[in-house]
């Protein structure tokens, strides 16, 4: 059985009326009774509930009373299956003073909004609210306002079977910061304003301590720096103003306004960067105050720091080559740069001095053409207005340059001659009567290419009397154009020179002999005049006597014929 009381006031007591109900059929300790009950013109009550056996005398009261509502105010409060036709400035589910509101679920706080103590307006109405749902265990710090724990969190030391450890609440310790879910998490630094807005959006061991700071997710990641944010990843660390680290694992955006991503990509903090974390713990300082600034890292896989060495640097590691514009790539090429076909004359890089809108454009084909096979290396000097070839590797290896060519070094442009590297070696013959067979000429070109064909007056041959004698010279361009080289050309003019040689050798011994058969008649005929003239000055010196001998024997007569 069980009986009603319905009394005026809480307390004291004023007894309206009371009311019983036999054979109250009770189940797991629960029953439902439905009753009008007179309230006259009360606009409210307080019921007292008793229940006793069937031909027990005593009433076992329920403990406390409930509050009754009048029927013309049913509608006004809240029902379990829902209401219509409340008006929101006047029907709401809440405090009016400056409490806070809590929810429970399994008689444990799920959610509670606590008021701030900083009021404006008339009347003085809180200027924010903190929100802290989830975990019971979960904590906005004291005085902190605006802080916002939209779930997840679990009490320190519980052991969750199905995730990792380090288990604990989400915190927020700063004004106007929020953690979005996950465990362990925390918003702030615990010094109020200064770290204001920083977000945790989720994940586990997440803390964004600095102003403006965010980390979106992941595990164990650190955004220390202002305005700094990790998007994800694990053991990443954001130490730099404005830093980002996209993702990965132990990463460092040290530097201000730096990034990094991909595996132990790090860029060097200053003495003003953040708490370092996992990401930055060892990384050398830059040894100054902002780190390397904007400077950008990105590592592939390996397990290995790959660290920055200055402010606004580039850096990629990427061992399996590295791509622009295109895409995908051979591992073998440590890098591939595509270039659009949009009808310029532009090549695929422009280096150029700082502070100048001058340099060299690199290309690899023609960036206007569509046909297939045209690759190519090409090298243009650009003055900021307009651009002149320099160098050219077409795509049948011919190589060609605008200007001289030097070798300040000194030397010689070599080629693999050493005789173990060939076979099929034979001498060459006719050297000389092929070269000088050929006739030098100067010409100027009909239509001058400052890449093939410069301009001016220019000394050569003409490739159409070169072929016969020479077919090994002569080749052609992809314009059909016929083409000189020298291949060979130093050992052709070796044979040459040694045939040569060869000539002179035997014309010069033809003439020595010669010279030998002269000279040997020559001391012929001198041996013959010298015994000549000493047989005529033996006759001379002969008549001579006789003379002298005709003198004597005429001197007596001579004589005699005088007297």
């Amino acid at each position: 059985m069980c009986h009603r009381r319905l009394w005026r006031r809480k307390s004291p007591q004023t007894l309206l009326a009371l009311i019983e109900f036999p054979g109250v059929e009770v189940k797991d300790g629960r029953f439902e009774l439905r009753f009008d009950a007179p309230l006259a013109g009360d606009r409210e009550a307080w019921l007292e509930v008793a229940v006793r056996d069937a031909g027990a005398s005593a009433w076992a009261g329920i403990p406390g009373r409930s509050k009754a509502i009048a029927a013309p105010l049913i509608g006004a409060c809240w029902s379990v299956t829902g209401d219509s036709g409340s008006d929101p400035a006047t029907n709401f589910l809440g405090t009016t003073d400056a409490q806070p509101l809590v929810l429970r679920t399994g008689n444990a706080q799920s959610l509670r909004l606590a008021p701030s103590s900083i009021t404006s307006g008339a009347p003085a109405l809180p200027i924010t609210t903190n929100v802290i749902a989830g975990s019971h265990a979960n904590t906005v710090g004291a005085g902190v306002r605006g802080a916002t724990i939209a779930g997840g969190g679990m009490p320190v030391g519980f052991d969750d079977p199905d995730v990792g450890p380090d288990e604990g609440p989400n915190r927020v310790s700063s004004h106007y910061s929020a953690v979005g879910g996950g465990y362990n998490n925390q918003a702030g630094n615990d010094v109020g304003a200064l770290a204001a807005f920083a977000t945790v959006g989720g994940g586990a061991s997440n803390k964004a301590s600095a102003f403006g700071s965010a980390v979106a997710g992941g595990q164990y990641n650190f955004a220390s720096g202002g305005y700094s944010s990790v998007v994800g990843g694990r053991g990443n660390t954001a130490s730099g103003n404005f830093g980002t680290v996209d993702g990965g694992s132990l990463n460092c955006a040290g530097g201000d306004l730096s990034w990094a991503g991909g595996r132990r990509a790090q860029v060097r903090p200053g003495s003003q960067s953040g708490a370092a974390g996992d990401g930055c713990l060892g990384v050398a300082s830059a040894g100054n105050t902002g780190g390397d600034e904007g400077t950008f890292v990105w590592a592939d896989s390996q397990d290995g720091g790959f660290v920055s060495s200055g402010t606004n640097q580039f850096l990629v590691r990427a061992t399996g080559g590295m791509g622009l514009n295109g895409g995908p790539i051979n591992a073998a090429v440590e890098l591939n740069v595509v270039a659009d076909n949009d009808g310029s004359n532009y090549g695929n890089l422009f280096l150029r001095q700082r502070n100048y809108d001058a340099g060299m454009l690199v290309s690899a084909g023609d960036a206007t053409s569509t046909a297939a096979n045209n690759a190519g290396f090409y090298l243009d000097q650009y003055n900021g207005s307009a651009q002149t070839r320099r160098l050219t590797l077409a795509a049948n290896g011919d190589f060609s340059v605008t200007a001289a060519a030097f070798k300040p070094g000194g030397g010689s442009w070599s080629a693999p001659s050493d005789a173990r590297l060939k076979q099929g070696v034979e001498p060459l013959s006719g050297a000389l009567d092929r070269m000088l067979q050929l006739h030098g000429v100067s010409f100027e070109y009909r239509e001058p290419d400052p890449a093939r064909r410069p301009a001016g007056r220019h000394i050569g041959f003409l490739a159409q009397d070169v072929q016969p004698l020479f077919p090994d010279w002569v080749g052609q361009d992809d314009e059909g154009y016929l083409t000189v080289g020298s291949q060979g050309f130093e050992a052709l003019t070796v044979e040459a020179l040694r045939e040569l040689r060869a000539e002179k050798d035997a014309a010069l011994t033809r003439l020595e002999a010669d010279n030998a058969a002269l000279r040997e008649r020559l001391a012929t005929l001198e041996l013959a005049n010298r015994e000549a003239l000493a047989a005529q000055a033996a006759d001379l010196g002969a008549l001579r006597q006789q003379l002298a001998d005709l003198r004597g024997l005429l001197a007596p007569a001579v004589a005699e014929g005088g007297r």
